[in-house]
């Protein structure tokens, strides 16, 4: 897979997938604790590992990792594109863009079109960014909710044991 595959792919997965993605290993295969502690040292993010778990599972259904071992991930190097090819791409776009002026409306309106397609661009990465700092939140907070709902069944079995003894 090439590296732009791979990134428009990675693109269209949660924050948490993307953040992931990078500290599975390419040269071997890590299991599930394994990479939730390197994303824990790198501070990342405070995703729990059943976050992590589930992150792995939607980056191998995409076909961005495998799983050679079951319970162990590992993922492919990406293949640059020739540079080459991408010279003489932005060569020839250059050649155009100074041959052609813009004459009549058309031109002006596809110029305004282009203009409108960059700037949906750019407001889509921000909802994505947006997005993904939302999910990490919403992540926190359901940790937190777990965390003291244990708390108010361990306050409710003080309680029962004081009134014992009491």
């Amino acid at each position: 897979m090439n590296e732009s595959r791979q990134q428009q792919m990675l693109a269209g997965q949660s924050s948490i997938a993307q953040k992931v993605f990078g500290y599975v290993p390419i040269q071997t295969s890590w299991s599930v604790p394994a990479i939730h502690a390197a994303v824990q040292a790198a501070k990342t993010t405070g995703a729990a590992a059943p976050a992590i778990r589930r992150a792995l599972g939607e980056l191998k259904d995409a076909g961005l990792i495998r799983e050679p071992v079951a319970g162990k991930f590992q993922r492919d190097a990406a293949t640059p594109k020739p540079k080459k090819e991408q010279v003489v791409t932005q060569v020839a776009k250059q050649a155009v863009v100074s041959i052609k002026k813009p004459e009549g409306a058309l031109d002006v309106l596809a110029a305004l079109s282009g203009e409108v397609v960059s700037l949906s661009d750019e407001f889509s990465k921000r909802m994505k960014a947006l997005a993904g700092r939302i999910e990490e939140v919403a992540l926190t907070v359901e940790a937190e909710r777990e965390s003291n709902a244990e708390a108010i069944v361990k306050a409710k079995r003080l309680q029962e044991a004081l009134r014992e003894f009491a």
